[in-house]
């Protein structure tokens, strides 16, 4: 800026509202003899030329106490055009000394101390986009020139979406509402963004029969787990934040022949397409349903290598899509195993969020979970005196189900349960038996058919429906999708046990591609414990991340 470097001015919030407005109405409106000034005297006015500029810095403080962005400490920052942008100041702002317009993009850095600002443009916010509100961050990822990462829509200059690999998308992970998501695309006009989990959260056959209009995708199993199940299990407050959205769940050829307004969705095949298809970051090597049909009998997915058409019978992973107003983001690097995050940390289990990690101590010297002995578990649901938590990986020995395909406390596979179980302090864990959902899981049936029959329990298996009775933890040697460091034994693959059977000789299991199958009940799978935590515990640490999870007390 050469010679105009603005010194810092100092007055409180309280005086400002009874005074800037005026100010800030008299500056401006002595704006074009200011300019005219500066241009044949330059700097011999430059108090009055100061003067606008604090005075409009002054108003965007009064006006967006609540939210602008931060980015070190008490400092926050904003740039000449949001000021222009806002009304805050004219089209065109000159510098006091040289007479030279202000760059739009020049960043004033604010400083606010007990209700006293201070402002510098000094062009030096350098983490400046860093934090703040979340599309205001991402947008400093945009380049005119990106052909992949963050381009922008060619039919609608208010849409900007994500293109490429992972290696070309790697900045667009957010932890919100106790789950991994990706940015899919955002909307500058509508201030809104639209997500998808990073994870399968359960897999189930998504219907009876094909969807050949809303009606029939409105009665389908995979919408009802969306927006029933799912959307139960969310906080009130991620709730408020979602918006009704249109999905389209059309032929595959025309996604948009069927449309349905719904808080919660399936990706669809165009989405899938822009984003690059196997070779985009939405393909995480394991088969999930998109929202359209191939034809009138099978439905379709994607795999980690092409599309495959199915029958609706089958079991694969469900991904669920959500549209969000705007949100501030206080740390994290939009990273895998940084996400950005707009949580808040809790203090005890009661206030926690299904989906949320924990660290609980095991006292067992079997390896069950790591050399340092504490075991990494993931809310799988809560009610009114207890957690209902999942093992974020498997034991280390696989096990055979038992005689019959209907469990009972007394099978082969409990034998392990209930040596890992007794190993969790009964500090933590909640000692009294607990309903397990056991009912059978054939072909054409819906997810909520398993409820039938149940077993009480304190230690259990993954049911059929439920969050994270899925390949969530990724079973294959090399992990697409997940932060290897956070699964325990995560060098294991192979099929996991679930409580339900498929016939009278199987038992349905979760397997690497992401699907359920089904296994006989004399060979020997994985074991991925479910266990109760008393809902009265306290915090001592941890941001509920798989990266950082809660600490017990």
């Amino acid at each position: 800026m050469g010679g105009g470097h603005l010194q810092n001015n100092a007055f409180t919030l309280t005086e400002l509202i009874g005074v800037v407005i005026i100010l800030g109405i008299i500056s401006l409106l002595a704006f074009p003899p200011i300019l005219n000034a500066i241009r044949s005297t330059k700097g011999k006015i430059s108090d009055a030329s100061k003067e606008i500029l604090y005075n409009a810095v002054g108003l965007y403080v009064s006006d967006n106490i609540n939210n602008y962005p931060k980015y070190n400490g008490n400092k926050y920052c904003v740039t000449v055009n949001e000021l222009v942008k806002g009304e805050y100041l004219p089209t065109k702002v000159y510098d006091s000394v040289t007479g030279n317009e202000i760059p739009q993009d020049s960043k004033i850095e604010i400083n606010i101390e007990n209700d006293i600002y201070s402002y510098n443009l000094n062009n030096e916010c350098k983490e400046y986009y860093k934090y703040g509100p979340l599309i205001k961050v991402l947008l400093g990822q945009y380049n005119e020139s990106n052909t992949t990462g963050l381009v922008k829509d060619t039919t609608n200059e208010n849409i900007y979406y994500y293109k490429g690999t992972n290696e070309e998308v790697s900045n667009n992970f957010l932890w919100y509402g106790g789950h991994q998501w990706r940015v899919i695309e955002f909307d500058t006009n509508e201030n809104t963004l639209t997500l998808i989990t990073q994870q399968p959260l359960t897999a189930i056959q998504p219907a009876s029969s094909v969807w050949t209009n809303e009606e029939t995708y409105n009665s389908s199993h995979v919408n009802t787990w969306l927006n029933e199940y799912f959307w139960n299990s969310l906080d009130s407050k991620i709730q408020k934040n979602i918006i009704d959205s249109t999905f389209n769940v059309g032929i595959y050829t025309n996604v948009n022949e069927i449309t349905t307004i719904k808080k919660v969705g399936l990706l669809n095949e165009n989405q899938y397409k822009r984003a690059g298809g196997i070779n985009s970051f939405l393909n995480i090597d394991e088969y999930f349903w998109l929202g359209n049909r191939y034809d009138n009998s099978q439905t379709r997915i994607v795999s980690g290598l092409d599309y495959v058409n199915v029958p609706t019978t089958h079991n694969y992973g469900v991904r669920s899509i959500i549209k969000i107003n705007n949100i501030i983001v206080t740390e994290g690097e939009g990273t895998l195993t940084s996400s950005y995050k707009s949580s808040i940390r809790v203090t005890n289990i009661n206030e926690i969020q299904v989906g949320e990690y924990i660290n609980v101590p095991y006292n067992g010297n079997d390896n069950a979970c790591g050399s340092d002995n504490m075991c990494s578990f993931r809310v799988v649901s809560k009610d009114n005196d207890s957690v209902k938590v999942i093992l974020n990986g498997l034991l280390p020995n696989t096990s055979s189900y038992g005689s019959t395909s209907t469990i009972t406390t007394n099978h082969t596979i409990y034998t392990v349960l209930n040596n890992f179980a007794s190993n969790i302090s009964n500090m933590y864990r909640y000692g009294q038996n607990k309903t397990f959902y056991i009912g059978d899981y054939p072909s054409s049936s819906n997810y909520v058919s398993i409820k039938d029959e149940t077993l009480l329990a304190n230690v259990g298996l993954p049911s059929v429906g439920e969050m994270f009775c899925s390949n969530d933890i990724d079973m294959n040697l090399i992990k697409n999708f997940v932060d290897d460091d956070t699964i325990e034994n995560s060098n294991l693959y192979g099929n996991f046990w679930t409580m339900n059977r498929t016939n009278s000789t199987s038992v349905r299991v979760i397997g690497q591609s992401g699907g359920l199958g089904a296994e006989t009940i004399t060979n020997n799978g994985y074991v991925r414990p479910v266990i109760f935590l008393k809902n009265n515990l306290e915090f001592t640490g941890g941001d509920g991340t798989a990266q950082n999870p809660y600490t017990l007390d």
